[in-house]
């Protein structure tokens, strides 16, 4: 069997540009650029993909841990997979701390997912085995209920994955990294993107610290103080074609937009 990355990328055009997913696989592009590097244990919740397809293409994307038997991940990520090998609890990427594969993937898309607009970019993937929680495999909590309006503008907040860490790379990292940006409001976002909506969220990347080619699918994370507990607040989505290090904004599906959702595929919610 031949195995190879697919590079064909999905362009869009807006603003004179083209956006990028953030996969290597549908060339809306992914990765950490600028980041840090991850210890052992620092994103439990962290869960890498890799994704084959027809024709024997693969890709890789990250996801979320939710509960034991849930992720979320973006629905340009999965929208055609075949098969699916999940890597939980690791920093080094193919060093996890649980393996499973999967030749039918579970896979539930947004209803109203629309792979054109990239509208609605998200997806919950069912493990056909339960994660085995520990230190270096926990859930990330979700919004609460009560915070389904918080806009989280001008927060700090966490990305992480494999992605490829500039646009120089000519593959993704081994090495599981992270990024600390704050959370633009949507008005500043539109500078950057035309058709952003209210279900998408942004990060500021100023000085090329950014998600990039590789990064699709994983986690945008806030240190909530009033719950003393990190919060799932995106889900990695696109950038700009034109790169990942240049100041354009990381665009995200805003979870809280999708907590019904969530509630009524896998039964985790939050008061």
């Amino acid at each position: 069997m031949q195995i190879r990355l697919l590079l064909v990328a999905l362009l869009i055009g807006l603003q004179g540009e083209t956006i990028f997913c953030l996969d290597l696989g549908h060339g809306i592009d992914g990765r950490i650029s600028g980041g840090e590097l991850a210890i052992v244990n620092q994103f439990p919740y962290q869960v890498g993909l890799s994704i084959e397809e027809s024709n024997d293409l693969f890709s890789w994307c990250g996801a979320s841990l939710i509960s034991e038997q849930y992720l979320l991940t973006a629905a340009h990520c999965v929208d055609k997979a075949v098969s699916i090998t999940y890597y939980l609890g690791g920093v080094q990427r193919l060093a996890p701390r649980q393996l499973i594969r999967s030749a039918q993937p579970k896979v539930i898309l947004h209803p109203d997912w629309n792979s054109d607009s990239l509208e609605n970019d998200i997806a919950v993937l069912r493990l056909p085995e339960l994660a085995l929680l520990g230190d270096s495999i926990k859930p990330i909590r979700l919004p609460g209920i009560s915070s389904r309006s918080s806009s989280y503008d001008y927060v700090p907040a966490t990305a992480s994955g494999w992605g490829r860490m500039n646009d120089e790379s000519s593959a993704i990292s081994d090495h599981l990294r992270y990024v600390v940006r704050f959370v633009e409001s949507n008005e500043d976002c539109w500078y950057s993107y035309a058709n952003i909506r209210s279900t998408n969220i942004c990060m500021d990347t100023t000085g090329g610290r950014s998600t990039c080619t590789g990064d699709s699918g994983g986690p945008l994370v806030y240190q909530d103080p009033a719950l003393n507990s990190e919060v799932l607040i995106g889900i990695t989505s696109y950038g700009k074609k034109s790169g990942c290090t240049k100041g354009y904004s990381s665009v995200f599906t805003r979870v809280t937009s999708y907590l019904d959702w969530i509630e009524e595929v896998t039964g985790v919610v939050y008061p």
